[in-house]
């Protein structure tokens, strides 16, 4: 036999294989895309929209400042000063630029066609958010599929494959993040990333190499939405409860500190400010802000997602062996959560403004799941199995109704914006769920699509003027 042959023919048996292996997860994340597609329409809101326009910036312009569209912006849309901000002679997003940033990449293939740079703003704006949901599907089944993969280390196969379900479509996964470029979208895979890094660092004896990751992720985490900073006390933690040397912190912690850099400096240029745009109000009530971010109709996490409940399984006496094997990671995914929640409740708009669910609880569902995974063992008896399977079907179907329905029945913002009277959280009688139910599902796209496939664009312009529907 020659051996170059043989050397040949085992990389190619290695190629296959490694084919076979990653079969199922192509499969499981174009699935996922497709369900996250099948609404036909991006959820989005003001604040996603310089997210959906930075890259345009990036590749037309080669800037970050948004100059393209400010000045229509701000004469055209009433929610723009929320938005925008016009610093030193140019119009910067208000809201963190590091996750558009990032992805900028997935937008190369726009520049094949030139004409689209010269395109007036209303049109790049409506192009903007049809790109945009292709970005956040590709985004959250991003996440999902990493989330698989943290889960096998930590689950039998069976229940990782079921608890990633529960995450990609039982959480706001499905119904914010999938939906439009939200900080939310960003935050989730990098947290999944450092989480992974910690949970290879744990468990294998060679795993420093996978703190670099860890702290990669941390700090993207914290770049693309300044609320993750209270990742890194959690992973700190996390590596003193696995007795880290001073060099595991090093890799911990250099990588935050070269994310965060570039971020600073832009805020300064920019805003002449490091905080930059964003607005950071915490003079919120705790307690009630506490209560209705879990329990309330309007937004509560265990309402939406009750399915959440069960990450207190891993605290069972049945659950012990887990702790041990996976304590660092314990300890990271239930700090991160407590920070997290308690600086929400401190937010002056801890609902979250208009939108589906508790929204602003997207980046904990992860560190959810990930204790899900870790009390399996728990999860066994006969009677705990229905039950979780009741509450995380549930919890799909709330999620559909924020997928397919929202905003029909516009609890938002009637009879009276819940910006303005946030009492309305806590009506049981008329809630979102409720009301978004009656309100049916929104056809509108399904009509649009079609009127497009038979009659062409023309036909699919004219049904978006009967519907008076504003793309962008």
């Amino acid at each position: 036999m020659v051996p170059g042959r043989s050397r040949g023919g085992s990389v190619g048996i290695e190629i296959v294989s490694a084919i076979r292996r990653a079969k199922p997860y192509v499969l499981l994340f174009g699935a996922l895309s497709v369900i996250y597609h099948s609404n036909l329409r991006p959820i989005a809101a003001g604040d996603s929209l310089p997210a959906a326009l930075i890259p345009y910036s990036i590749l037309f312009d080669h800037s970050l400042a948004l100059d393209r569209f400010g000045p229509w912006m701000w004469s055209h849309l009433w929610y723009s000063p929320s938005l925008i901000e016009k610093s030193r002679g140019h119009w910067y997003s208000a809201y963190p630029v590091a996750g558009p940033v990032l992805i900028t990449p997935l937008y190369v293939p726009v520049l094949a066609f030139p004409a689209a740079a010269r395109q007036s703003p209303e049109t790049l704006l409506a192009l903007a958010r049809i790109t945009e949901k292709f970005m956040a599907v590709i985004l959250a089944a991003g996440a999902a599929i990493w989330t698989l993969l943290l889960l096998e280390r930590l689950a039998p196969r069976r229940w990782a494959w079921g608890l990633t379900l529960v995450f990609a479509l039982g959480t706001t996964t499905w119904s914010t993040s999938s939906q439009a470029l939200w900080q939310h979208t960003f935050g989730q895979v990098a947290i999944v990333a450092s989480l992974y890094g910690l949970a290879r660092w744990e468990t294998e004896a060679a795993g420093n190499r996978w703190l670099w990751l860890c702290g990669a992720g941390a700090g993207i985490a914290l770049a693309v939405r300044p609320t993750n900073l209270w990742l890194l006390p959690a992973l700190a933690a996390a590596l003193w409860i696995g007795r880290a040397t001073i060099r595991d912190y090093s890799r911990l912690i250099l990588p935050v500190i070269i994310a965060a850099g570039p971020v600073e400096l832009y805020n300064w240029m920019a805003f002449g400010r490091v905080a930059g745009g964003y607005a950071l109000r915490f003079d919120g009530n705790f307690a009630q802000s506490i209560a209705g971010l879990l329990f309330s109709p309007g937004r509560g996490l265990l309402v939406y997602t009750p399915v959440a409940l069960f990450a207190a399984a891993v605290w069972l006496p049945a659950a012990r062996e887990a702790r041990h094997k996976h304590r660092s990671l314990l300890t990271a995914c239930v700090i991160f959560p407590v920070l997290h929640i308690s600086t929400i409740a401190k937010w002056y708009s801890w609902w979250g403004g208009f939108s589906w669910g508790p929204r602003l609880l997207t980046e904990i569902t992860v560190c959810l799941v990930i204790l899900m995974g870790m009390g399996v063992a728990a999860l066994q008896p006969r009677g705990l199995r229905i039950l979780f399977v009741a509450a995380a079907v549930f919890g799909c179907l709330v999620q559909a109704l924020g997928v397919y329905c929202y905003p029909k029945g516009r609890w938002d913002q009637r009879p009276i914006s819940v910006d303005s009277v946030p009492g309305r959280l806590w009506d049981w009688a008329d809630n979102p769920i409720v009301r978004t139910a009656r309100g049916g599902v929104v056809w509108e796209p399904y009509v649009i699509v079609t009127a497009a496939l038979t009659g062409g664009v023309p036909a699919a312009a004219k049904k978006l003027q009967e519907y008076r529907i504003k793309t962008y």
